[in-house]
């Protein structure tokens, strides 16, 4: 799912408390993103959210903009949600 080319970015989860993740996007040592994630409420009524699911509700990425190249915001959380998903949370 995630292109092929990274750009040299690599992505720091932290899980910051029950239900909250965040992910830093570093290339070499300029920080060019972070997301915000939250498990899925039962409440949720946004699609395809499922219950185990991890949403981003904030997300600083200016300098993603700035960077350019063909990566999309879609890509990048896809890809954050995956880390997550393979990190067993």
């Amino acid at each position: 799912m995630f292109p092929n080319y990274d750009y040299g970015m690599t992505y720091n989860m932290t899980h910051i408390e029950e239900g909250r993740i965040r992910i830093i996007i570093v290339q070499e040592d300029k920080e060019l993103g972070t997301l915000y994630f939250e498990r899925a409420k039962k409440t949720f009524q946004r699609k395809p959210i499922t219950m185990n699911g991890w949403a981003c509700v904030d997300a600083k990425i200016n300098e993603l903009y700035n960077m350019g190249g063909e990566i999309t915001p879609k890509e990048i959380v896809a890809h954050c949600q995956e880390m997550i998903r393979d990190g067993g949370y």
